[in-house]
């Protein structure tokens, strides 16, 4: 194994492990702290519910409330997640039996696997922030898609619409929580299509395959 891959290993290991330790307490309330900040999230999903696809896979679907809404809309099709914690995949999995759940990094993780072939469509639900590598999952994503597949994401923007303290401040919150505002231009450089929500809080994308 070279040095570089040894490293790379380290590093998701190490990530995983804070993972469980954090969702481990904060998954039982999670959901109900999470609506007041993880905003855009239900616009993204009824744009998704109304779309042609059949087969889709949420990347750090996390207690499975984001498959839950899509699954009431769209019973018919077939539902994944990739999630890098096994202490939410514990809690998601019985709440979400309609779906195939497994343990995997975004960065390596075999989609099609989880729903029978290339995704239609791969979500990222203000999980991309907290990716350790993530141009490199969002570039192994869309090497997965089915022919004519999307990936839609919802993240924290670059707040920079927000007053300086108060977008200095959350910056250094959700940083304590291993989570890195997306870069913007870079969404733009690889091609995606932006919907930025008020303040610049948060950033709506689409990228085809």
């Amino acid at each position: 194994m070279s040095a570089t891959a040894k490293g790379r290993g380290e590093a998701l290991a190490a990530h995983r492990r804070f993972l469980d330790r954090y969702y481990g307490v904060s998954r039982h309330f999670y959901d109900v702290t999470r609506r007041y900040y993880l905003l855009g999230r239900d616009r993204l999903l009824d744009e998704l519910a109304g779309e042609p696809w059949q087969r889709l896979v949420e990347v750090g679907p996390g207690t499975g409330r984001n498959l839950r809404r899509l699954h009431a809309r769209r019973p018919g099709a077939r539902l994944g997640g990739i999630d890098a914690s096994e202490a939410m995949l514990e809690h998601a999995r019985p709440r979400c039996r309609f779906a195939t759940l497994a343990r995997g990094f975004a960065e390596e993780a075999d989609y099609a696997a989880v729903v029978g072939g290339p995704p239609d469509r791969i979500l990222f639900s203000y999980c991309l922030s907290m990716v350790q590598e993530p141009w490199r999952a969002l570039a192994w994503a869309r090497r997965q898609l089915a022919p004519g597949g999307s990936i839609a994401i919802v993240d924290f923007a670059d707040l920079g619409g927000l007053p300086p303290l108060v977008g200095g401040g959350l910056r250094r919150w959700i940083g304590a929580f291993h989570v890195r505002p997306l870069d913007l231009g870079r969404l733009r450089a690889e091609g995606a299509a932006l919907h930025l929500g008020p303040g610049r809080y948060y950033v709506i994308a689409r990228l085809q395959g």
